[in-house]
């Protein structure tokens, strides 16, 4: 480290006394330059044989380049189907969760009209027909299972189970009755 500070403080003393050289706007001083004569000289054998190589090359350059462009060409139509694939999937989920909030829309509007609790009906389109001997069985067993009436009544309204009539709701002294 110590040299190079020596020769930069020697050389910083020598620009000072002596004129800078002037390389008439080249980089390079004028004897470091090549000359036009030290260049290499036109070799016209070695240019016949490149343009004889690429004369030979050209019909395997032009293949290739052709089979590049049936190749791309079958990749669009791939991405192509591939898009349209892709669309119709979106277009199937969107009609999915369009027509799963419907059933939601009509199951609140169904809660909301029939008292907060969705009611089963007594219809055979909906598979939700509970015969009468049904409804009485189910309220046997919880009764020899030591259910209380309101809790059977309870129950029946927690499942939509419908009255007999079709219009009320169940009550524990409506239980009490039909186990009487």
């Amino acid at each position: 480290m110590s040299d190079f500070l020596r020769n930069l403080r020697s050389s910083h003393q020598k620009e000072s006394s002596n004129k800078r050289k002037n390389l008439d706007g080249h980089y390079y001083s004028h004897q470091d330059r090549r000359k036009i004569k030290d260049r290499r000289p036109y070799n016209s054998n070695h240019m016949e044989g490149l343009v004889k190589n690429l004369t030979s090359s050209l019909p395997g350059i032009v293949d290739n380049i052709n089979s590049i462009a049936i190749q791309m060409k079958e990749l669009n139509e791939m991405n192509e189907i591939l898009a349209q694939a892709m669309i119709g999937q979106h277009e199937a989920i969107t009609t999915f969760f369009n027509n799963l909030n419907k059933v939601f829309d009509d199951t609140a509007k169904m809660a909301k009209d029939n008292g907060g609790v969705p009611k089963a009906t007594t219809s055979y389109a909906r598979g939700t027909h509970y015969t009468k001997d049904e409804i009485l069985t189910i309220i046997k067993n919880m009764r020899t299972q030591g259910s209380t009436f309101s809790i059977i009544a309870s129950y029946l309204k927690e499942k939509g189970i419908p009255t007999f009539s079709g219009r009320g709701e169940w009550h524990a002294q409506t239980i009490h009755r039909l186990c009487r």
